[in-house]
């Protein structure tokens, strides 16, 4: 089947969901380029990925997301958590969801649907038992989300290109929604934002026709005699052979025969262009919460405030995404029953970590506070356990204990201290020094009987 075949099967296929009246989104997409903006730029989510800033915020919140372990875990008994690898569902989330993807490039895709159309949506492929044995994405342009009004049974018609159209139930289909505002389908960040992302495009196209007009606006040519319509046309077209383009820039130009030039409009430095598109720019970092660093623009990044916005990032836009893939898992793929065992947590240390240095002065922190043993650590390292369980073992402070409790006793030690050796040079010096003690202690008293003293001797 060719190409043009396979279009018109899915123009066909999709007709039954749009009207005359009420056309949907799609066909609007389709015949237009998109919606109409203001600055006459129509924009769709594929044309706003041409825009370098659309593009970026896209493809690191969607890779960032891609690249960060996924794991399913199941609750222990007396509080904790272990890694539920016999679970059908742990391979899916953390290896591949399909034989044709890897979970990166699943999580990615995903995510980018996400940001672009507010939506994305995966089929599951369910056992006998209920368990999902894989997840295959669906383009949001073949879905259609139904529901039953007043209810909130929901259902999902699926028009694939050369194939018949499909209503699923709810409990098949695993809808990952961005911000929404009716609770079953989110808002497109495209869609409500056309009028600031066809301005970029617009600026990003003057731009492009500035340079290409030899880095001029449009200008006039005047001649002191009438010319032909013929004669213009050959001036005209000599004049843009040879100064039109980046190629002819700073060519000389030489009038004769009365012959001026008068260049009309804004010059570049008067409209500001370079601070519209920053402008611009930065409003869109600001739909996707992307920090500019990020996005590769070191405007306002120093080496003291760059680790700073790195983990702003992470905790004000990352974890937002996350957060929302962990409930809408949760939510999608684990049965009723399994819900109060097993939980999905995806895990965003890799971009947490800070430097060789702050890493291991935290880990001697923990290492000496006795919340992490050597093994742990190791661990975090991508270091294989110490042989033989030594890296299992926690220190404890001993000079600490617990609020409102008595210090522990000292404990005795293990070996008696050794009693020094008396040598017989010793001893001699020893008995001397008592003598002169002695007859110094009878003097004193002596002398106080003689009544010489001030009465102090009977308190002696």
């Amino acid at each position: 089947m060719g190409l043009l075949q396979r279009a018109a099967d899915w123009i066909i296929a999709k007709s039954s969901s749009s009207t005359l009246d009420q056309p949907a989104q799609w066909l609007l997409d389709w015949f237009r380029g998109g919606e109409p903006t203001l600055s006459g730029v129509a924009v769709t989510p594929e044309s706003a990925m041409r825009l370098a800033a659309v593009f970026a915020c896209v493809r690191i919140r969607s890779e960032d997301i891609g690249k960060l372990p996924c794991f399913l875990h199941r609750r222990l008994s007396g509080g904790g958590k272990e890694r539920a690898t016999d679970h059908p569902l742990y391979s899916i989330v953390h290896d591949a969801p399909n034989e044709y993807q890897t979970a990166f490039e699943f999580r990615q895709l995903l995510q980018a649907w996400t940001d672009l159309r507010g939506n994305a949506y995966a089929l599951k492929d369910v056992d006998g038992r209920g368990n999902v044995t894989a997840l295959w994405p669906l383009n949001p342009l073949w879905v259609q989300p139904l529901w039953v009004p007043g209810t909130w049974d929901r259902f999902y018609q699926v028009t694939i290109p050369g194939a018949a159209t499909v209503t699923y139930p709810s409990d098949v289909i695993m809808h990952l929604r961005g911000m929404t505002v009716d609770g079953f389908c989110g808002l497109s960040p495209i869609a409500y934002h056309r009028e600031t992302i066809g301005l970029g495009i617009a600026a990003q196209k003057y731009g492009a026709a500035f340079f290409g007009n030899s880095a001029r606006p449009d200008g006039i040519l005047t001649v002191p005699t009438v010319l032909t319509p013929a004669a213009g046309d050959i001036l005209r077209k000599n004049w843009e052979d040879k100064f039109r383009g980046v190629d002819n820039a700073k060519k000389l130009a030489i009038f004769d025969g009365g012959m001026k030039w008068e260049q009309v409009g804004m010059d570049n430095t008067d409209a500001q262009y370079l601070e519209t598109r920053n402008f611009q720019n930065q409003q869109i970092y600001g739909i996707y919460r992307v920090p500019a660093h990020k996005a590769g623009d070191l405007t306002r990044s120093t080496n003291n405030n760059i680790e700073h916005q790195a983990l702003e990032y992470v905790t004000d836009c990352l974890l937002t995404e996350i957060v929302r893939w962990e409930q809408t898992m949760f939510r999608d793929l684990l049965r009723p029953s399994e819900r109060s065992q097993f939980f999905f947590e995806i895990l965003p240390d890799a971009l947490l970590r800070g430097d060789l240095k702050s890493r291991y002065d935290a880990y001697a922190v923990a290492r000496n506070w006795g919340w992490l043993n050597v093994d742990e650590i190791r661990e975090r390292e991508n270091m294989n356990p110490l042989p033989g369980g030594k890296g299992k073992i926690y220190l404890q402070p001993l000079n600490m204990t617990e609020a409102g409790k008595p210090p522990p006793p000292a404990q005795p030690s293990s070996s008696p201290t050794p009693t020094p050796e008396i040598t017989p040079a010793g001893a001699k010096e020893m008995i001397r020094q008592l003598q002169v003690f002695i007859a110094h202690a009878e003097t004193t008293d002596e002398h106080h009987l003689n009544g010489r003293s001030n009465g102090a001797a009977h308190g002696h």
